[in-house]
């Protein structure tokens, strides 16, 4: 019975890892990872999603988070570390707050905001680090 209860344990684990999620998002590059601290990109959450997670391999520079409201309705975000993630500065733009802090069992969010676009500015650390993830949720 164990050994039973390991193997669909281990095969829905490794599937959750093959499917692809299009609410967990990270910076795609072109040309290799860059290797300098001033580097900048934009990693787009898809409108539909509630929560997912934002993962960055190698980080350097920042990472513009875009969270589309394309209703204009109240939202409220919410990260929490799911993986190395406390060590990314995270900054709401609009208003210049830093978010956090945040850990593995506490959410830190964001003031609710009626705005057509989130953007969260995600500053990796100076020191280099293999990656850091962190979980979202977005409360309407």
């Amino acid at each position: 019975m164990i050994k039973f209860v390991c193997f669909y344990l281990c095969v829905f684990t490794v599937s959750g890892f093959l499917y692809d999620n299009p609410c967990d998002v990270f910076p795609k590059y072109s040309g290799g990872i860059p290797s300098y601290n001033n580097f900048t990109t934009t990693v787009n959450v898809p409108a539909k999603c509630k929560n997912g997670t934002f993962r960055w391999d190698y980080p350097k520079g920042h990472a513009m988070l875009h969270f589309q409201n394309m209703h204009g309705m109240e939202m409220k975000i919410c990260i929490k570390d799911s993986l190395g993630g406390t060590f990314f500065n995270v900054t709401d733009k609009a208003t210049n707050e830093r978010l956090g802090p945040f850990d593995y069992e506490t959410y830190a969010c964001l003031q609710p905001t009626s705005e057509r676009e989130v953007v969260l500015q995600v500053d990796a650390p100076l020191d280099l680090r293999y990656m850091g993830e962190f979980e979202y949720r977005i409360y309407k």
